[in-house]
C-alpha cells in the first residue's frame, strides 16, 4: 500500500477507457464549469431586475436615529408643488381617538 499513487491509478483508468468515453470525460466538465458561470449570471441580472421593480421616482424616505426620532426626507425638488406623501395632523392639535372597540 506504500507505493499506491493516486494520479497513476487516475491516469490509468483513462487510459483504458474507450474513446467515446475519453471524450465525454474531456467534454463534461468545462461544460459544467460554463453552465454554473450562466446560471450564476443569469442570477444576478435578475435579482438586479426585482430590485427596479418601480417605475416612479423616490419621492420621500422615513428614517429613525439613534434617538428614536423619525426625519421624513424629501428627495425631488418638486415635492412641494404635489406631495405623494399626506401627513396626519400635528400632534396635540386632535384629540387621540380610541379605536379599541
Amino acid at each position: 500500500m506504500d507505493n499506491y499513487n493516486f494520479w497513476q491509478d487516475l491516469f490509468d483508468t483513462y487510459q483504458s477507457l474507450s474513446d467515446w468515453l475519453k471524450i465525454l470525460w474531456l467534454i463534461v466538465p468545462p461544460a459544467f464549469v460554463l453552465a454554473l458561470v450562466a446560471l450564476t449570471l443569469r442570477f444576478r441580472i435578475e435579482s438586479r431586475k426585482v430590485e427596479r421593480r418601480f417605475d416612479g421616482e423616490l419621492v420621500y424616505s422615513i428614517h429613525r436615529d439613534a434617538d428614536n426620532r423619525v426625519h421624513i426626507l424629501r428627495h425631488s425638488p418638486g415635492a412641494q408643488e404635489s406631495p405623494a406623501l399626506l401627513l396626519p395632523d400635528p400632534a396635540g392639535t386632535e384629540k387621540a381617538k380610541d379605536f379599541s372597540r
